[in-house]
């Protein structure tokens, strides 16, 4: 019975001892974080990177995180584990009484406290006289407990070898030199960094002597002989003794249900192999709560508990890990690793896996890794090294991020908005909805390091990268993210040629990713490749001379997007040039100022050429439309100047669309709040053109300046100019209108337009009750039809359909209805305002697609630009999707408003998906 009643004790001080550090006593008032025993079935409930987040020490952090797996520490108020802070008397005193059950005890004992500088109204009273009655503690000679003093390392040192079964008896010699010695015979300090042992001792140091302690073989009672204690070493650590925990050494865990869903997900099965050769293998249960992510794929050491369930899994850095990505497959069957930063060839038996739409891909063995070499290039992931050869690498395809990277620029709930290698400007950042239930069943969130996130903890300014893949049927967006990515500094120059391609940050060299490095001089309004191809990189780079820039760093710790501000205000302005100044070389344009109203402002001009000339050298003068973009030091910058010609001129067909112009041309621009809009209708109009001056109706730009601006002789800027807004504009119904403007390089969005004078007094009143909608479900009811229907704009709602098309409409799909006076729905086959295409989605940036379609009832084959906002109807047979679901490759059939806008777009599958792409026909 005292045997059974001592391996307890000594069990619970183990547990119990380190965790002392984790109180936070102050007093009466202040209560205690209470030890817990890990649970057989359960990870503990710690965070193991915040808990290590403020802990250097190599030695200390390996310790700590197999504690925390054990459930013997975790971390203070903030979740850290704070390595430097001490550990108090009566600290101890209250976590040993509460970890043996005793607090009850404590609570009757507050008033019979042997010690005279401990009230009994102190709140660790009765744990100091419960803790001392049992021969835990002692006080000093002078009859003090010293509650406020800290525990020394020879204290802690002799109740670990204690705790080993060691009794005073056992040991010969003083004290504490007895214990200090057999404690590094027992390998207990081991690592362990102190030179006084009357010194304290800290919550690191003491994780460090409790982790040695564990692995330390205990004692057993031998025999009693003429009054003496005979004993001997077990062949059992105190692990094994106490815990019950059995340790598998030299293993390797290759997969978990991410990786092959074969295993059981609910019971957390992965399956664990011998190191050294990747054999053996054999499938264990992970304890609930347990993240193996971080350590897959590495050498470890894998501690069992007493249902053969994994409860950790500790590194023995016999390999190196890394997140990383291969810039080529060689002709050595070797890949350049960037982050490695060497070639390395695979290990006979070497597994990889790839992430993929259809599932994970797994490629085992050396000859069949070499075989698909090329597929591993570019792909992010884990890569494992050992003995100068890969022996494991966990990759995704980045398919769900434009194939690379993306720079996070914002994160609304889930719906993520950011920079990819397409992405030509800020205002057209690629958008992707991580929200599960939308465009993915489930997301898994990882960091580099293989630690578990949520969606919400992707920040601005995180590099991302989201593949799409097939998991028991459930498809997945599997996403990594780089963290603390961020650098900031001053531009000091930079390297670019075929052999490298780096950027100087505070005098620093830092290389440029391999997937596609991109820049911007102007805040994000202009974003460029930062390559050899790219003919305004030394220009751009020499304007970025100590600019203060801010540089994101790719899985690698490359730079993928650097971005910094050259300019007064970033961007372009547009405006009449009114007036040039040769004399003092100064331009006068109405333009739009700062607070959004128009007004004439004088801007000198870098170079004297461009008070003539733009860039393209077409004539600058009084009455040009232009386009310009001022410097750092607020002049017009040196061939950053523009100027409108009748390429840009159209005359509006039809009324204004909420957010589009249709014109006479066939020509349909995408208009926006964005959008900077002159009203020059009473500007005087040329009349009298001769044939060489390309005339277009009545209105063009002067004869006398080649086409290059309009006649504004007899204007007065006040009365004649005006700024407007497009929501004005919208609510009218006119034709006929001619205008300028200045597009989007994607040729869709419209950056500026001038409306200019026109004979022209057409209104019409072409307000139409036509409406696109995605036929989400039909059933019917007492021989009627009936549609669930999701309208542009709208939410879904059922509408009965009107008897002539019952036979006609299916679910599943697009139309353009209308809904009549007695609320039933017919569908409408001839629209003025709404066009069905089908086809191939062939590129995508941000919300600019590019697409070879049909349009419905014609057999041309066109290849067509159009906005697909994020407020589109988006869908996959009954199931909503969001706009960032549609990509490079999708078989689609969408509803299009005035030639430009997609209002409802279905991502084919199956046979209608076939039908398009294979036998180049509508799907309906």
């Amino acid at each position: 019975m005292l045997k059974g009643q001592r391996a307890k004790r000594l069990l619970a001080m183990l547990t119990v001892f380190f965790f002392i550090a984790g109180s936070v006593f102050a007093g009466a008032a202040t209560k205690s974080k209470v030890a817990y025993a890990a649970t057989k079935n359960e990870f503990p409930a710690v965070d193991l990177t915040k808990l290590t987040s403020d802990v250097s020490d190599k030695n200390t952090k390996d310790a700590v995180m197999r504690l925390a797996a054990f459930g013997i520490v975790n971390g203070m108020e903030d979740g850290k584990y704070h390595p430097d802070e001490k550990v108090t008397r009566e600290q101890f005193a209250k976590l040993l009484v509460t970890a043996l059950g005793m607090e009850s005890a404590a609570k009757a004992g507050a008033g019979h406290v042997s010690f005279k500088d401990v009230a009994p109204s102190r709140w660790s009273a009765g744990y100091i006289s419960v803790a001392a009655g049992q021969g835990l503690i002692k006080g000093y000679p002078d009859g003090t407990f010293k509650p406020d003093k800290e525990v020394s390392y020879a204290e802690a040192i002799t109740m670990l070898v204690r705790a080993l079964g060691y009794k005073d008896e056992f040991l010969p010699g003083k004290w504490p030199g007895n214990y200090l010695a057999k404690a590094a015979e027992k390998e207990v300090t081991k690592y362990v960094k102190f030179t006084d042992v009357n010194g304290f001792a800290n919550r690191g140091e003491c994780a460090i002597l409790v982790n040695n302690t564990l692995d330390a073989k205990v004692v057993k009672v031998d025999t009693y002989e003429s009054g003496n204690v005979k004993y001997y070493e077990s062949e059992k650590t105190l692990l094994e003794d106490k815990l019950n925990i059995t340790k598998l050494e030299d293993k390797r865990i290759i997969a978990n249900n991410r990786l092959d869903d074969s295993l059981n997900e609910d019971n957390n099965e992965v399956t664990v192999v011998d190191a050294k050769d990747n054999s053996n293998a054999k499938d264990y249960d992970v304890v609930a709560g347990y993240n193996v992510e971080p350590v897959l794929g590495e050498e470890v050491t894998i501690y069992l508990n007493d249902d053969d369930e994994i409860v950790y899994a500790e590194r023995e850095y016999e390999d190196k890990a890394m997140f990383d990505y291969a810039s080529s497959a060689n002709d050595d069957k070797t890949l350049s690793l960037v982050k490695f930063d060497d070639d390395y060839k695979f290990d006979e038996n070497a597994v990889v896996y790839v992430s993929d739409a259809d599932g994970a891909i797994k490629y085992e063995g050396e000859d069949e890794i070499n075989a698909n070499l090329s597929k591993l290039v570019g792909k992010p992931g884990k890569f494992v090294v050992k003995n100068s050869k890969i022996v494991f690498a966990d990759l995704i395809n980045p398919d769900q991020t434009d194939d690379g990277w993306m720079v996070v620029t914002e994160n609304n709930s889930g719906v993520i908005k950011g920079i990819t290698p397409n992405t030509d400007k800020l205002d057209n950042v690629s958008e992707i909805d991580l929200r599960e239930d939308e465009t993915f069943d489930k997301v898994v969130v990882l960091d580099t390091n293989g630690n578990a996130l949520t969606v919400n903890d992707i920040q601005n300014g995180n590099v991302i990268y989201v593949g799409k893949q097939d998991i028991d049927g459930d498809t997945y967006a599997v996403v990594r993210v780089v963290k603390d990515n961020v650098i900031t500094g001053e531009f000091t120059g930079y390297k670019l040629s075929s052999s490298e391609r780096k950027i100087g940050i505070d005098g620093k060299y830092i290389k440029a990713s391999v997937h596609e490095a991109k820049y911007s001089t102007n805040g994000g309004d202009d974003i460029k490749y930062f390559n050899t191809t790219n003919s305004d990189v030394d220009n751009d780079m020499e304007d970025l001379d100590e600019v203060s820039i801010t540089a994101y760093l790719d899985g690698a710790g490359r730079i993928a997007y650097f971005v910094g501000s050259t300019t007064e205000s970033s961007g372009y302005k547009y405006g009449i040039v009114t007036k040039i100044y040769e004399e003092s070389e100064k331009i006068k344009i109405y333009t739009v100022t700062n607070d959004g109203e128009g007004d004439e402002i004088v801007y000198p001009v870098e170079e004297t050429k461009n008070l003539t000339k733009d860039k393209n050298g077409n004539p600058i003068a009084a009455g040009s439309l232009v386009k310009f973009k001022l410097n750092k030091n607020g002049e017009i910058a040196e061939d950053e100047i523009y100027v409108v010609d009748l390429s840009n001129y159209y005359v509006m067909d039809d009324d204004f669309g909420k957010d589009s112009i249709k014109t006479t041309s066939g020509k349909s621009i995408s208009v926006d709040s964005k959008t900077v809009i002159f009203d020059l209708r009473n500007v005087k109009a040329y009349t009298d053109i001769n044939t060489d001056t390309d005339s277009i109706n009545e209105v063009v730009y002067s004869k006398d300046a080649t086409r290059y601006s309009l006649d504004i002789t007899a204007a007065d800027t006040d009365d004649d100019f005006d700024v407007v807004k497009w929501s004005d504009l919208a609510e009218d119904d006119k034709v006929d209108v001619p205008f300028y403007v200045i597009l989007d390089d994607n040729g869709v969005d419209a950056k500026a337009i001038f409306f200019v004078s026109s004979t022209s007094t057409g209104v019409t009143d072409s307000s139409s009750d036509e409406i696109p909608v995605y036929v989400v479900d039909m059933w019917k009811k007492s021989g009627d039809v009936y549609v669930t229907i999701h309208p542009y704009g709208e939410g879904t709602k059922d509408v009965k359909v009107d008897s002539t098309w019952k036979n006609s409409i299916e679910d599943e799909r697009p139309y353009v209805v209308k809904i009549q006076a007695d609320g039933e729905l017919e569908i409408v086959t001839s629209s003025n305002d709404y066009e069905e295409y089908y086809g191939v989605i062939t590129a995508k940036s941000g919300d600019t697609v590019t697409a070879d379609v049909y349009k419905v009832g014609t057999s041309t084959l066109e290849t067509k630009k159009f906005k697909l906002p994020a407020n589109a109807i988006v869908y996959e047979e009954d199931e909503k999707k969001s706009a960032s679901s549609i990509h490079t490759g999708d078989a689609v059939y969408f509803i299009v408003e005035d030639g430009v806008n997609i209002r409802v777009i279905e991502r084919l599958i199956d046979d209608e998906a076939k039908a398009v792409l294979t036998d180049k026909k509508s799907p309906y």
